[in-house]
């Protein structure tokens, strides 16, 4: 791996040869152009409200969520994977597990009191199951967050700047309790996220 590509502990490592733009040679200048192409989806899924008719949760629609944050950089944004990462679920059963998660969020009540609960397993599912090459934890964190917004809580308020740091404290905590999380205690992960919920 490429001094410009160094790996960070519990991430997908970097394969630049899905990249559409020519001149991002680093990972910090990839960092770059994927904040601005998710602030675009940031912008038109938080402007405003979403409905059920705008983020239905949907099969299609989580990925074309992936393909919005991610498609103006990667050539393979919101398509499923078709290899084998260090972490995730089989490639062949992505689509499977991914339909699974949409059937748990379709059947759910929705009761206030369980909002949280929810969006906490949607992050981690995301996660788990980990369908796209790249851009998963972002992915999974904000179907969390869009979940809250159009069920009219507000957004948790992740600093996502540290999540994408080697060394920070959040990092390390965050991977510790997805972790936690694969091995059934949600405790961990479901603290971090009222850490930094504004309604918590």
């Amino acid at each position: 791996m490429s001094s410009d590509w160094p790996e960070l502990p519990g991430a997908t490592p970097i394969d630049p040869s899905g990249l559409k733009i020519e001149s991002i040679r680093t990972r910090n200048q990839l960092c770059v152009a994927e904040a601005e192409n998710v602030r675009k989806a940031t912008v038109k899924y938080f402007a405003a409200r979403p409905s059920e008719k705008t983020a239905p949760f949907s099969y299609c629609w989580l990925l074309r969520v992936h393909e919005e944050m991610f498609g103006d950089v990667w050539e393979w944004a919101g398509q499923l994977r078709t290899r084998e990462l260090n972490i995730g679920a089989p490639w062949q059963q992505l689509g499977e597990q991914l339909g699974g998660l949409c059937l748990d969020i379709a059947a759910w009540v929705e009761r206030a009191d369980l909002l949280l609960e929810q969006a906490v397993t949607i992050h981690h599912r995301g996660v788990q199951i980990h369908p796209f090459e790249n851009g998963n934890g972002r992915w999974a964190r904000f179907l969390a967050n869009v979940w809250l917004w159009r069920h009219g809580k507000s957004p948790i308020e992740w600093p996502e700047a540290e999540l994408g740091q080697e060394a920070s404290e959040i990092r390390n905590n965050y991977i510790a309790a997805v972790i936690e999380a694969d091995e059934h205690n949600g405790q961990p992960l479901t603290e971090l996220h009222q850490k930094y919920w504004p309604d918590a």
